[in-house]
C-alpha cells in the first residue's frame, strides 16, 4: 500500500566529490538518485571517474539501500550543451512520471559547464537547485587530495548542510516551435520538399498543429443566391477534402498562412531559420543549438546523427 509520500528525487554530477554529493541525498531524504558522470572507458579498474562513481553509490546504499541510482554517463561533463540537455531531460522525464515529485539539483559539484547548465535546468523547470558548502576543516590535506587511505574522498571531507538557491524563472523555448523546427530540419536534412503545404502536413500528421477551421462566412449577410453557391463550394470543397484525406492529409490556404504566422515569423524573429540562396527557409547555428538541448526525446522518428551546431 503506497505511503502517500511524495518522490524526491536528487540530481548530481560525479567528478572528483563524495560527500558533498551523498550528504545532501541523505538530508532531502532522496528516493531516486540521479548520477552524471563521463569516462571513455568505465570498465578500466585504474579508472578515478569510475572509482568515484562506485564510491559515491557505495556510501548512498550505506545509508539506504533502497534508493534507486540512475547512471547517465554518455555525455562529456566538461561540455554545457550536452549538460544541459542531460539535466533538462532528467527532470522533464521525471516531471512526465510524477508531476508532483520534488526535485533537486545540485550544482556545488562536478564541473563549472554542468553547474551553470543545472542552475538554468533548474530555473527553467521549477526544479529546486541547492549548493553544498564545505565545513570548516572539512578540506582534505594536499598530501591525501582525493584519496584517503585507499577510498576516493576528494577535495572535501566534511561538508556543511545544503542550501537552496535563488530561483530566477527563465522561459523555455515553447514546445510547439521546437518540435515545428526539428521537422523543418529533418526534411531540409532529407532533401524532401519543405513547402508550406507539404510542412502543414506534417505537423498536422505530428500532432504540432493545433489551429481549427475558420469559418469567416458567419460574419457575412448573404442573400439567397450567395448562399446557394456558397452551399455547392462547400459540397464540392467537402468532396475534395474526403478525397485527400484518404491518401494524406487535408491542407488549405488558409493553413499555409498560419504556417507563416504561428511558426516561419517566429522563428525568423528568434533568429532559428534564415532563407539560403534558394530561397528555402534553413535551421540556423542558434536554431540548431535548440534542437540540440530542447525536447530532444519528443519525436524519435525525426531525430538526425550528429545535428550539430558549428
Amino acid at each position: 500500500m503506497p505511503s502517500g509520500r511524495k518522490k524526491r528525487v536528487v540530481i548530481s554530477c560525479v567528478t572528483f566529490e563524495t560527500v558533498k554529493i551523498t550528504d545532501p541525498i541523505a538530508f532531502y531524504e532522496a528516493t531516486h538518485v540521479h548520477l552524471i558522470w563521463y569516462t571513455k572507458d568505465p570498465e578500466r579498474d585504474d579508472n578515478v571517474f569510475t572509482d568515484f562513481y562506485k564510491r559515491v553509490c557505495e556510501i548512498i546504499h550505506e545509508w539506504s539501500p533502497k534508493v534507486e541510482i540512475t547512471s547517465h554517463n554518455k555525455e562529456q561533463v566538461y561540455k554545457f550543451t550536452p549538460m544541459l540537455r542531460t539535466v533538462l531531460s532528467i527532470i522533464q522525464n521525471e516531471k512526465k512520471e510524477s508531476p508532483d515529485s520534488d526535485i533537486y539539483v545540485n550544482v556545488s559539484a562536478g564541473t563549472s559547464e554542468y553547474a551553470a547548465a543545472a542552475a538554468i535546468a533548474s530555473m527553467m523547470t521549477d526544479a529546486i537547485p541547492f549548493s553544498v558548502g564545505t565545513a570548516e576543516n572539512g578540506y582534505t590535506i594536499p598530501s591525501n587530495a582525493y584519496y584517503v587511505d585507499g577510498k576516493p574522498v576528494g577535495l572535501t571531507n566534511k561538508a556543511r548542510e545544503p542550501y537552496l538557491m535563488l530561483h530566477y524563472p527563465i522561459d523555455m523555448p515553447e514546445r510547439h516551435l521546437v518540435r515545428a523546427l526539428r521537422a523543418l530540419e529533418f526534411r531540409n536534412a532529407k532533401n524532401l520538399p519543405t513547402t508550406g503545404t507539404k510542412m502543414v502536413e506534417t505537423l498536422k500528421k505530428k500532432g504540432i498543429w493545433f489551429r481549427g477551421e475558420v469559418n469567416l462566412e458567419e460574419e457575412i449577410v448573404l442573400d439567397e443566391r450567395q448562399k446557394k453557391k456558397l452551399e455547392i463550394k462547400r459540397k464540392t470543397e467537402n468532396k475534395k477534402k474526403m478525397e485527400i484525406e484518404k491518401k494524406g492529409v487535408y491542407v488549405d490556404r488558409t493553413d499555409t498562412v498560419y504556417y507563416q504566422r504561428d511558426f516561419i515569423d517566429k522563428w525568423l524573429k528568434e533568429g532559428w531559420v534564415q532563407k539560403n540562396e534558394r530561397n528555402k527557409y534553413e535551421t540556423t547555428d542558434v536554431g540548431k543549438k535548440i534542437l540540440e538541448i530542447f525536447y530532444v526525446n519528443d519525436d524519435p522518428d525525426m531525430k538526425i546523427d550528429k545535428i550539430q551546431s558549428r
